[in-house]
């Protein structure tokens, strides 16, 4: 899975310096591409066009047939028939593009929908312990870089979940003093984990506010190698801030203009691949 993060950290590289709307933009392109070349190779292009076909004319019979309902009910139940073929020839095509795309979409999510901390900013990171570490409440140390300090005393929980499993849970206050990206060790029962703390927006980084353990949460977060179960360490929180992205003026969720642009894409690709959809 590390490796295949890499290849998605080449092609938001060359974006690194520029604000994030073209990296954006470029993820998108790619991935509009890829499907339409996907689509073109593995879907049936003449059944879908003589669907499509079909469904236009059967909504010109409704117009022209207004006044028959029997008439108008079988051009809306062509409608629908042709309408559930042409979404059947794309399901092959969804099928062989749903895991590459989606890897593409996770990385995006963690680099548009939050921030790295500023100077002078407060927040919580919290460490959850598994049952195996004893004298919990004094077995984690953290050990944190220069632009971090903490900001209050360690808060202890013991508690149990929405599930009834009990955990056990230490929230450190930081706040940040400069910019900077240096790793954090937290040390529980003895053996030692790096963790990075990003408080800079340089080279627009993957930020995960969750750090779990095993491949589930390497493949849904991927901002950090996943935490060795062994080490005591059952999951770590960086309460990022959530970001707006610039559109060219219009701040929002990163989802809106990626649909924006795939859709101006896909219309502009479509002559070039010559593809039907």
């Amino acid at each position: 899975m590390n490796g295949i993060q890499k290849v998605v950290d080449l092609i938001f590289a060359p974006f690194a310096s520029l604000a994030p709307v073209w990296g954006l933009a470029f993820a998108t392109l790619l991935v509009t591409a890829f499907a339409l070349v996907v689509y073109k190779y593995t879907s049936s292009q003449k059944g879908i066009k003589v669907a499509k076909e079909k469904i236009k004319a059967h909504f010109v019979e409704v117009w022209l047939y207004i006044d028959d309902p029997l008439l108008i009910l079988k051009a809306q139940a062509g409608i629908f028939g042709n309408g559930g073929k042409y979404l059947a020839y794309a399901l092959v095509p969804m099928a062989i593009m749903f895991l590459p795309v989606l890897v593409l979409l996770i990385n995006m999510e963690f680099r548009y929908h939050y921030r790295p901390f500023e100077p002078g900013e407060t927040f919580l990171l919290k460490v959850q312990l598994s049952s195996q570490v004893q004298d919990w409440m004094n077995a984690v140390k953290v050990e944190l870089p220069q632009n971090l300090e903490l900001a209050a005393p360690p808060l202890r929980i013991q508690d149990t979940d929405a599930k009834g499993r009990e955990f056990r849970e230490i929230d450190y206050q930081l706040k940040v003093i400069a910019k900077g990206s240096e790793p954090a060790t937290i040390t529980a029962g003895g053996v030692s984990q790096a963790i990075k703390i990003y408080a800079d927006p340089s080279g627009n980084p993957r930020l995960s506010p969750v750090i779990g353990s095993g491949f589930a949460s390497s493949f849904w977060r991927p901002a950090q190698l996943p935490l060795d179960p062994n080490r005591g360490l059952e999951k770590i929180e960086i309460a990022y801030p959530e970001a707006d992205l610039n559109f060219f003026g219009w701040k929002t969720w990163w989802v809106w203009p990626m649909i924006i642009l795939m859709f101006a894409f896909a219309f502009a690709l479509k002559p070039i691949i010559k593809v039907e959809f």
